[in-house]
């Protein structure tokens, strides 16, 4: 199993419909998302997959999280790895 965990901070909360829209919860064979917000402006989205290829194809949350970052919308901290 490998995961990845996206942490972020939201510089207004009215950016969180585009979050939800982006990282909503999946659960299908191989891979799961998660979306947990821990305050009004901050959030982190857990992805779990069967293996790291899966987590190379699964890109999406990833993508839209970082555009938010690239755009000075938010701060982000991204974290891979296997699950022991």
């Amino acid at each position: 199993m490998y995961a990845r965990k996206i942490s972020f901070t939201l510089l207004a909360p009215s950016i969180w419909p585009v979050l939800e829209t982006a990282a909503r919860q999946i659960s299908e064979p191989g891979y799961s998302r998660y979306l947990m917000k821990t305050n009004n402006n901050s959030g982190v989205v857990f992805e779990v997959f069967e293996d790291k290829s899966g987590a190379s194809q699964k890109l999406e949350a990833l993508k839209a999280v970082q555009s938010l970052h690239e755009q000075a919308m938010a701060k982000v901290t991204v974290a891979e790895g296997e699950l022991l």
